[in-house]
Order: structure tokens, then sequence, then C-alpha cells
């Protein structure tokens, strides 16, 4: 019988230690990158606050929402009439139509009067009409006053709306009841 070569033992049981350490190093690396994968998918995937806000945006004041009374101050017959069609179309609510009891000419273009809650009706109004006068009274309501002086031909041209400022998203409400 022959005896085992201790020689060649040593070097195939280093050989398979050395493939065991190669192996087991390869399979803690895949395990390493699977954690790290699986890791950088939780993170990415985590909701992130967004910033908001708890103040309610106000809407645009729209010609819809403007009510005007139409008062001519010239001589020209049916001008107040024809004005006010204008006004309709292009939205606002005609409330009145008439001579100016004021009995003042107004040389320009003409004026708008109006209240204190009327300010921004006017205001809006006054971005159709290149050249009106602004005049502020004590009436109570929102009202405004287009009355014509020597000076009206029309409406100038429709003013391009502002854009809204972009707004965050209003702040989840959380309601705790005792």
């Amino acid at each position: 019988m022959s005896q085992p070569d201790p020689v060649g033992d040593d070097r195939f049981r280093v050989r398979r230690q050395r493939r065991t350490t190669v192996t087991l190093a390869i399979v803690v690396l895949v395990l390493a990158g699977a954690f790290y994968y699986a890791s950088t998918y939780f993170n990415q995937t985590a909701p992130t606050p967004t910033p908001c806000t708890t103040i309610v945006p106000t809407p645009q004041l729209q010609p819809r929402d403007v009510s005007i009374q139409v008062l001519n101050d010239t001589k020209k017959a049916g001008l107040a009439a024809a004005t006010s069609k204008a006004a309709a179309n292009r939205g606002f609510k005609i409330k009145g139509i008439g001579n100016d009891a004021k009995g003042e000419t107004i040389k320009g273009v003409g004026e708008l009067r109006f209240g204190p809650k009327g300010a921004d009706s006017a205001k809006l109004l006054a971005q159709h009409i290149p050249g009106i006068k602004l005049v502020q009274d004590k009436r109570a309501d929102d009202t405004v006053d287009l009355v014509l002086g020597t000076g009206w031909k029309a409406f100038g041209p429709v003013p391009t709306p502002t854009p809204e400022a972009p707004t965050l998203p209003q702040c989840p409400t959380v309601t705790i009841t005792p």
C-alpha cells in the first residue's frame, strides 16, 4: 500500500481554504451591495415634507364683480347707452344709465366716482379707460359711477390680466378633539 502524500494534501487543503475565503468574500460583498441598494430605494421613496401656507389666497377682482352706473356729462345724446353696452360686453354689471346730476362740465375723458368700498372696482375699471380721473366720494356701497366727459371716445384696449403669483398649497389642518 501506498501512503498518502502529505505535501499534496496540504496543497489541496490550502487551495480549498483559499476558495472558501474567496467565495465567502464574494457572498459578503453581494449581500452588502443588496443592503445598500435596498437602503437607497427606501430613502428615495420616503415622503419629504413640502412647504405649505396657512394664508388663504384672495381671488383676483374680475369685471363681472364690478357694478357701474354710466352717466353722460356731454351734449351727445345716447352716449351713456352706447358706452354701457360696450362695458357690458367687457363683463361689467350695468347698474344704471343716465345724465350726470352734478352739472359740472368734465373736459377730459371722464371721471370714476366711487366710495371707500369701491376703490378696487374703480382701479379695475380704470385699467380699461386710459386717461380717466379717479374721484373718491363718501358713498357707502361699492358701485362706481363712470361719468363721461367731453374727451370720451371709447374704451381702451382690454388689459392683459396679471398672472397670479404661484401660491403654496394649503397646509393640512389637524383638529384635536378633547
